[in-house]
Order: structure tokens, then C-alpha cells, then sequence
């Protein structure tokens, strides 16, 4: 008889942004002198990332649960009780908006372990405790899909081609799979996972 084997998965959110502003001053010689005084505003020109997730269906962020993703993860509650078997999977929605009032930006977007603990054993069991590397990810921006089925040793950042707007939000539905390949050595492992979304403004 095989054991229920079963995973414990921690899913979290982060967000950076980056934010290059510059200024030009020249100089110019009067034979008149007088003070000048120049205030810039640059409140405007702030680009922020805000995310926000959720593992209820249909779910659609709403204006309060936009949070900053730096420089604490906004953290996914999953459902208690909540388990991964072997064959099994877990869906979820995130989603991440340009909070900036008038900048657009890039987005891209990478999934990692916040914690790897590798090939470590539990010296109790013998098992491994890290799961990760055993996940495959599916990822759909509406009718695109931008991950299918990934193996999570092989992921790479997913980049968009088109502006992220000011004020737009990108809604992305999330599929993690336990392929049932999976055996005993990993029942009772877990593992973090994080999406994390990176915006540079143009």
C-alpha cells in the first residue's frame, strides 16, 4: 500500500521597480547676478509595482487589495487543509499593476524558490524536504499562455513585449502541477514559491 504523500506549498508575491530619472542644468554667464530658485516635482514621475493574488475562482483584484510587493511578498493564503499530491495540481490568480500616475515601464515576471534547501534530507525520515524542483508551471495571461507545463528547473523570466501602462494591471492565471511521478522520497516535503514581477520605466 502507498502512503498519502502530500506537499506543503507557501506562495508568496514581490514586486521591483526601477525608476531612472535625470536632469540637465546649464550655466550661463550675466553680467547682472540674482538668485534663482527652482523647485522640481518629480511626484509624478514615481513608478511603483503593486500585486495582489488570490486561489478563489473568477477571482478579480479589487481596489484595497493592491499592495506593494517590496519589501515584504505579499503573501497567497491558500485554503486550510489544503494539499499537493502526485498527480494533483493547484490554481491560482495573480496579478500585478503599474501604480505610477503617468509612466509606463517593462514587466517581467520570473517564478523561484524564496528558500531553496536543495538536496537536503530530513535525518528523521530520510526524505527530501524541498519540493520545487519537482513542480511544473502553467501560466496564461488571458488567451496567451506564457508557461506551459514547465519543469521548474527549467524556467526563465517571461518579458513583455508591449508597454505596461500607467494604471494597468495584468491578471494572470497560475497552474502548479505535482506530476505523479513523483515518489515517496519527497512525502511530507514543501517548498516556498514566489512570483516575482520587475518593472523598469521608459
Amino acid at each position: 500500500m502507498i502512503p498519502h504523500r502530500s506537499a506543503r506549498l507557501r506562495l508568496s508575491l514581490a514586486a521591483g521597480a526601477l525608476l531612472s530619472v535625470g536632469a540637465l542644468f546649464t550655466a550661463a554667464t550675466f553680467t547682472d547676478a540674482a538668485d534663482v530658485h527652482v523647485f522640481l516635482d518629480g511626484s509624478q514621475n514615481t513608478f511603483e509595482i503593486r500585486t495582489a493574488g488570490s486561489v478563489r475562482d473568477g477571482w478579480v483584484p479589487s481596489e484595497d487589495q493592491w499592495q506593494p510587493g517590496r519589501p515584504a511578498p505579499y503573501e497567497i493564503a491558500l485554503e486550510e487543509g489544503t494539499v499537493l499530491a502526485p498527480g494533483g495540481s493547484i490554481s491560482l490568480r495573480i496579478a500585478a499593476q503599474n501604480a505610477s500616475p503617468r509612466l509606463a515601464g517593462t514587466l517581467s515576471l520570473s517564478i523561484v524558490d524564496p528558500d531553496p534547501r536543495g538536496d537536503e534530507i530530513d535525518p528523521d525520515t530520510g526524505r527530501f524536504v524541498e519540493l520545487f524542483d519537482q513542480l511544473q508551471f502553467t501560466v496564461r495571461d488571458g488567451d496567451r499562455t506564457l508557461m506551459d507545463r514547465v519543469p521548474a528547473p527549467e524556467l526563465t523570466t517571461y518579458t513583455w513585449d508591449d508597454a505596461f501602462e500607467a494604471g494597468e494591471h495584468r491578471l494572470l492565471d497560475v497552474r502548479i502541477d505535482l506530476p505523479d511521478t513523483v515518489d515517496n522520497r519527497w512525502q511530507g516535503a514543501g517548498t516556498g514559491v514566489q512570483f516575482q514581477f520587475e518593472g523598469e520605466n521608459r
